[in-house]
């Protein structure tokens, strides 16, 4: 056999720079895959009505009565603003932006001398949890530093299609098989007939 044959081309033998690393569309991937992470556990992970009572605390809590404002139904803010006293349910829904704008303003007038403690936090007890049509119940616990500081349940009704705190009430630990046994069915039909109900308020 010739020997030349066994000779490497010296073409193989240019100094050519190794260049280890990953693939660029690898790290195109791993950034699509974090946004996706990130989307489910803000949109996907948490029911609806469970994101509505942490926006409102969390708004709560670093005083921010605007967003506290969104999250309240039409029918609890009322309560406070007389001068809506007189519209039907289907007139307050249509006032929802202006109703906001006052409930926020009283809120923060009520809440000007009031100050919350550090390391205050809410913890959604997501076996409680009930979900209809136009309702839901969600229980939660204070939490101060970690320690429970007492529980409440949100009602909420669907207002336009959003979810919206319609009552907040304390509740102990014998209250909780009670939640259980709620039948959301009825709550429904209760909140079709305020939605529907054309008298005044």
């Amino acid at each position: 056999m010739d020997n030349a044959s066994h000779e490497t081309d010296p073409r193989l033998l240019e100094d050519k720079p190794f260049r280890p690393g990953v693939p660029r569309f690898i790290f195109v991937v791993i950034i699509a895959l974090l946004a996706s992470m990130y989307w489910y556990a803000a949109y996907v992970d948490t029911s609806p009505p469970e994101k509505t009572v942490n926006n409102f605390y969390q708004a709560y809590f670093e005083r921010d009565f605007d967003t506290v404002a969104k999250n309240l139904s039409v029918f609890w803010s009322v309560r406070f603003l007389p001068d809506y006293a007189g519209m039907s349910p289907a007139q307050l829904l249509e006032q929802r932006a202006q109703i906001e704008s006052d409930i926020s303003k009283i809120i923060a007038d009520i809440e000007k001398e009031n100050t919350i403690p550090k390391g205050v936090s809410i913890e959604i007890l997501e076996d409680y949890t009930k979900i209809g049509e136009l309702s839901a119940i969600v229980v939660y616990m204070f939490k101060e530093n970690g320690k429970d500081n007492g529980m409440e349940t949100a009602l909420l009704i669907k207002e336009n299609g959003q979810l919206r705190i319609f009552n907040m009430s304390p509740i102990d630990s014998q209250t909780l098989t009670q939640i259980k046994a709620v039948d959301i069915n009825i709550l429904d039909e209760n909140f079709d007939s305020l939605l529907h109900d054309s008298s005044a308020q």
